[in-house]
């Protein structure tokens, strides 16, 4: 979870200093990019003034804005687990510390989430979906010894004690 909250301060600290840029420039606003090319066929149209295509317009400057889509997590986290395809990765035994939650079919030849996190010999347990093979490797790439985790499972403790490796360096979601 600390993942998270550094990347979204990360996140709104860039938004404050885009906001900021735009805001001390003063005259810059947001189009669609229709209406953009309706401003440059009217600006073409005028003899006396050149095409704009640098996107200033009389003393103004368009700029194209992304537009960001933010779902609730706990409503997207509910959407992906009702299709019972899952895995949850815990970095401690007990299912606690921090968690990845990751919807198949999805193949993981290094374990590095969204984030830039790796993690690569972290896994100390798991969660699987109702729908859920999941197959664990040794080593990237999917090389070396492998161990399948069948659906519904919960393993508090993945380490050769408990039959399995100590560490895991690549992984195979896949749906039935």
């Amino acid at each position: 979870m600390s993942i998270l909250i550094k990347n979204s301060r990360n996140f709104l600290s860039a938004a404050a200093v885009v906001f900021g840029i735009c805001v001390a420039t003063g005259n810059v606003y947001a189009q669609q990019s229709s209406d953009k090319t309706k401003a440059d066929k009217s600006m073409s149209a005028d003899k006396n003034k050149p095409t704009s295509k640098s996107g200033k317009r009389d003393g103004e400057m368009i700029v194209e804005v992304p537009v960001i889509v933010m779902v609730p997590v706990q409503v997207s986290k509910n959407l992906a687990m009702d299709k019972g395809c899952w895995v949850k990765l815990y970095d401690k035994k007990n299912f606690e510390g921090d968690s990845l939650l990751l919807i198949g079919p999805i193949n993981v030849a290094k374990m590095i989430d969204p984030f830039g996190s790796n993690w690569e010999n972290k896994v100390r347990s798991l969660e699987t979906g109702p729908n859920a093979n999941l197959t664990i490797y040794d080593n990237r790439n999917f090389r070396d010894e492998d161990k399948f985790i069948d659906p519904d499972k919960r393993i508090p403790d993945l380490s050769k004690k408990m039959g399995f490796f100590d560490n895991f360096r690549s992984m195979m979601l896949s749906c039935i």
